[in-house]
C-alpha cells in the first residue's frame, strides 16, 4: 500500500470522528490521492430507508474508479482473499462493523476475536 502522499508503503490510516461528521468523504480523498486500484469495504447493511438513501448517497460520492464490496460481518475473511499491491483499501466503517457482530449475537470475547483477526489481516496487506 502506498502512502496517501504517494511516497512509500504504509500501514494503517485510521481517520475518526462523530456520526456524519465528513469522515468517509476525508477518508475517500486521502485515498484518491494514494493511487489505484481502489477497494471500498463497506459494512453498512440497508435495514431501513434511512440507511439505504445513506448508501446511495456514499455510492454516488465516490464515482468511478472504486471496487465495492459490501460486507457487514466476515471484514477478516475478506481482506484476506484481496491482493492490493500498491492500491488502497478504505474500510468504511468499523463502528458499524462492531455493532453488526453485536446484532449477529457474537459475545464480547468473540468479537474482540474478530477484532484481533482484522488486525492481523490488514498488517497483511502491508
Amino acid at each position: 500500500m502506498r502512502d496517501a502522499r504517494g511516497d512509500g508503503p504504509h500501514g494503517f490510516t485510521f481517520v475518526l470522528g462523530g456520526a456524519r461528521s465528513g469522515k468517509s468523504a476525508f477518508a475517500q480523498g486521502l485515498a484518491l490521492k494514494a493511487g489505484s486500484p481502489r477497494v471500498y469495504l463497506a459494512t453498512a447493511e440497508a435495514l431501513d430507508a434511512e440507511m439505504a438513501g445513506r448508501i446511495a448517497a456514499h455510492r454516488l460520492s465516490r464515482g468511478d474508479g472504486w471496487l465495492t464490496i459490501e460486507e457487514p460481518l466476515d471484514l477478516t475473511g475478506r481482506i484476506m482473499k484481496m491482493e492490493l499491491g500498491s492500491g488502497v483499501m478504505l474500510i468504511d466503517c468499523i463502528t458499524l462493523w462492531i455493532t453488526n457482530l453485536m446484532a449477529a449475537g457474537r459475545t464480547d470475547e468473540e468479537i474482540l476475536k474478530e477484532v484481533d483477526g482484522l488486525v492481523a489481516a490488514c498488517g497483511r496487506t502491508n
